[in-house]
């Protein structure tokens, strides 16, 4: 196995954390679907422009054939509906809850991967998820402390499905990248692009049915950071989950690293509370990553 995609996974872990802070900055007490259209623009114009800073953008697009089209369309809507559902639980949520229950989707990675593709993970790496999983539902354990009731918690319930649909998409994009064997660059234009009409269209909806249950809209200077981290990490992530024989249970677990940084930053910028049980589980987590990183 190429060793170097630590390097990106870990790298896309930092971009990740990033972000997160960003959309927790976006949407607390905002408005969801205009956020996440207008970040969405964002990220796009900022890839594209990327590719065209580096003399890359007609060679990329070229390779948006209609299979890679259809196969990231796919990919769009699992998505598409993954953020909604995050992005909504993080209007009310805690970012020291949220991001580590979305965090957990590597459990759902690792039993699809076992099934699927057969991954097995060495000893050292096993007893490191196992750490991971714990510190993750150690979080829940914290929340209760807050507050929260995990199970009648409708932002928590929206925190879950995001993180059972982040599971999906780490699936498929193995499949992409690993099976189907597709160019990085072109699929994440694709999926780029892809995602702009996607929430045009849910914020259109929205707004001509008058629903307007998200609330008004206030612009801050962190919308159009959200898509442009995102796209940065994963760019990142699809580089290295595209070294062959990669196994997509350890690369999702290894990317939720960003939880730290997330946990970290997030508990100065807005102030929250009942860390000391937070930083037990944080703990576990870390713990869980260092084992992955020795066993690989």
């Amino acid at each position: 196995m190429n060793a170097d995609w630590t390097v990106w996974i870990l790298a896309s872990s930092v971009f990740l954390a990033l972000y997160d802070l960003a959309k927790k900055a976006s949407v607390a007490n905002n408005a969801v679907l205009p956020v996440l259209f207008i970040s969405t623009c964002c990220g796009c114009a900022a890839y594209m422009a990327a590719l065209a800073g580096c003399g890359r953008l007609g060679a990329v697009a070229a390779g948006v054939t209609p299979e890679v089209a259809a196969l990231s369309a796919v990919k769009c809507s699992i998505v598409g509906v993954s953020w909604l559902l995050s992005f909504c639980a993080l209007r009310t949520l805690p970012i020291s809850i949220a991001t580590p229950i979305r965090a957990s989707s590597p459990a759902l990675v690792f039993l699809v991967a076992f099934l699927l593709y057969g991954e097995r993970p060495a000893p050292l790496q096993a007893a490191g998820m196992a750490a991971v999983f714990v510190g993750y539902f150690a979080f829940s354990w914290a929340g209760r402390h807050e507050g929260i009731d995990f199970f009648r918690c409708r932002a928590v319930w929206c925190a879950v499905g995001g993180m059972a649909f982040s599971a999906l998409s780490a699936i498929w994009d193995k499949w992409l990248f690993q099976v189907r064997g597709l160019q990085v660059e072109s699929v994440q234009l694709a999926f780029q692009a892809g995602l702009v009409p996607f929430y045009g269209v849910a914020f259109a909806v929205d707004r001509l049915a008058g629903r307007g249950k998200g609330g008004t809209f206030e612009w801050r200077w962190t919308v159009p950071l959200v898509g442009t981290l995102l796209a940065v990490a994963d760019w990142l992530y699809f580089r290295g989950l595209a070294h062959p024989d990669v196994p997509v249970s350890a690369a999702s677990l290894m990317r939720r690293f960003s939880v730290v940084i997330t946990f970290v930053l997030g508990a100065k910028f807005f102030h929250e509370t009942n860390l000391v049980r937070k930083t037990v589980a944080l703990a576990l987590v870390v713990a869980g990553i260092a084992l992955i990183c020795l066993g690989k």
